[in-house]
């Protein structure tokens, strides 16, 4: 059955999740604005890492690793003790980025005129038996899949940061003794 939401956007997050947990671990995935190759310009690239690297730690989220794609990027977070909202994250981070690039004259950005970003963004929550190192992995052998490197270790725009250790208290989409918001 297909949704008709007439100018309503349907959210794609978990409708009770408790977005704000301690401990959380996020894959989240960014497009660039009308999916073009934007973060090819080293001046824009240094500007995103050290507004995520800063926003990170303004909203609570331990950053463990990131990449920068031509047309998207990769972010795998962990929440702090007293994080504020995933979404929150997501948006101020944008928001400021968008602000610091339009400085940066590129081509892409004075034809466009447009935001960095895309309209919203995707996250993946980690389950119990998920390795957060596994997922670092995949994050950071990207550019070798997508053919623009043959050894991760040669593209400059990924990186692992602080690996945080999962605690017992793992989270889990699907626990809701862990994952749901007290009412």
């Amino acid at each position: 059955m297909q949704h008709k939401t007439w100018a309503k956007s349907r959210s794609i997050r978990l409708k009770d999740f408790d977005y704000t947990s301690p401990g959380a671990a996020y894959h989240i995935t960014i497009g660039t604005s009308q999916k073009q190759s934007i973060l090819t310009n080293p001046g824009i690239n240094r500007q995103v890492i050290n507004i995520l690297k800063s926003s990170a730690d303004l909203y609570g989220y331990h950053l463990i690793a990131y990449c920068l794609m031509p047309d998207h990027m990769h972010i795998l977070i962990q929440a702090g003790e007293n994080p504020r909202d995933l979404r929150e994250f997501v948006r101020g981070f944008k928001s400021y980025c968008s602000n610091a690039t339009l400085s940066v004259a590129t081509p892409v950005a004075t034809k466009t005129n447009t935001t960095l970003w895309q309209r919203g963004f995707y996250e993946h929550i980690l389950r119990k038996e998920e390795n957060i190192a596994d997922t670092a992995e995949y994050i950071l052998n990207n550019p070798v899949r997508k053919g623009l490197v043959q050894n991760r270790e040669h593209y400059k725009w990924c990186d692992l940061m602080n690996y945080v250790e999962r605690r017992d208290r793992s989270h889990d989409a699907t626990d809701t003794n862990v994952t749901r918001k007290a009412k």
